[in-house]
């Protein structure tokens, strides 16, 4: 979808604030001058799925996931959260023996 018409149906909408009108009023006019950024056209993409509650494209969105958060991979803070609920039912097993 072109970017004019990613902006006529948020516009549609009826519910976007002030700020974000203007955003994509400005936003259109840049395309209109072939002067679109391209960081711009993502946030307009983003905005637009969000907003029509659609997803990414599968493949693009796996793509830009990261491998590591923080230094851990995805299992390593599956292990880590599933390490403090034990730790934690312990407290609180060790809380209500007194």
């Amino acid at each position: 979808m072109q970017p004019d018409q990613l902006v006529a149906e948020l516009l549609a909408r009826g519910d976007m604030n002030d700020d974000t009108t203007l955003e994509l009023n400005r936003i259109l006019n840049d395309w209109r001058e072939s002067k679109l950024d391209p960081d711009d056209e993502s946030y307009l993409v983003a905005l637009h799925a969000r907003m029509m509650n659609l997803s990414a494209e599968p493949d693009e969105a796996i793509g830009q996931l990261p491998s590591r958060l923080d230094g851990l991979t995805i299992e390593e803070w599956r292990e880590r959260a599933l390490r403090a609920e034990a730790e934690l039912a312990q407290i609180e097993e060790a809380a209500r023996n007194g």
